[in-house]
């Protein structure tokens, strides 16, 4: 068996796992970034505006979607980062 062959297998064997590596911590990344902003949001409802059902609905949404875009950023990039190109 040749070095080549060995090499090969090898990354055969590596890359499946690189790849579920990369996608757990990219998603703990991005759930991580979301949850900050949503909790972010609801801190600004609570020291502003206490009741308002109307303010709630809109901070939520507006700091959900910037949390949701956020995270899906931060966690691709973290998802590449750890799996590397695909010559190294």
């Amino acid at each position: 068996m040749s070095s080549a062959e060995t090499e090969t297998e090898t990354k055969a064997e590596t890359e499946p796992r690189r790849n579920l590596a990369a996608a757990i911590a990219g998603g703990a990344a991005g759930i991580l970034v979301f949850a900050l902003l949503v909790a972010l949001g609801l801190l600004l409802y609570q020291r502003l505006y206490g009741d308002s059902t109307l303010a709630l609905v809109i901070l939520l949404a507006v700091f959900g979607g910037l949390g949701a875009y956020a995270g899906w950023l931060l966690g691709v990039l973290v998802f590449s980062a750890i799996r590397g190109s695909a010559e190294s």
